[in-house]
């Protein structure tokens, strides 16, 4: 919501990829790093010559476990460490799928994320019962197709919410 106020989620767009009894989890899929995709690639190792979306930004998926590389793909295929978050979406956290980018698969929907997003049992409903969060479901063209500064209004368009008619402040009667 516009006017939730923390360093870390202001504005932003957090896709939940896993909620159970123990928590959730999610990563943020609107604030770009200053970091492509070749340079972490290279950073990290592996070969950049063959990359076929170098220019790719890496994203900030969260305050959690920022040393954690988080991937978000329409890829079926499945992967050494891989979750199904959708039916056309899934999370993939190992190195097989990066050294496939790295060896030219052919995909341009991807998305590489540094950190996640963490909630204990019961904060995230809580948060949600404190108008926090807008929830919508996920949709693959916000994620891949829509540029960084417009997901925050097309993830909320998806419930109908427009965040330009949002007051950021109440007042007393």
């Amino acid at each position: 919501m516009p006017a939730l106020d923390d360093e870390n989620f202001g504005h932003s767009v957090t896709l939940i990829c896993h909620h159970d009894d123990e928590g959730a989890m999610g990563v943020v899929i609107n604030q770009p790093l200053a970091l492509s995709v070749a340079e972490l690639f290279s950073n990290a190792g592996l070969r950049t010559d063959k990359l076929l979306y170098p220019e790719h930004s890496v994203w900030y998926g969260g305050p959690v476990r920022q040393e954690n590389l988080f991937i978000l793909h329409d890829s079926q295929q499945q992967w050494q460490q891989t979750i199904q978050v959708s039916r056309d979406l899934n999370l993939t956290t190992s190195i097989d799928f990066l050294e496939a980018l790295a060896d030219g698969m052919e995909t341009e929907h991807y998305l590489l994320a540094l950190g996640c997003a963490g909630w204990a049992p019961g904060q995230l409903e809580y948060e949600m019962s404190e108008n926090s969060w807008v929830y919508a479901a996920a949709e693959n063209n916000i994620i891949f197709n829509t540029s960084s500064k417009h997901r925050w209004q097309a993830a909320a368009s998806l419930a109908d919410i427009d965040l330009s008619k949002m007051s950021y402040y109440s007042g007393q009667a």
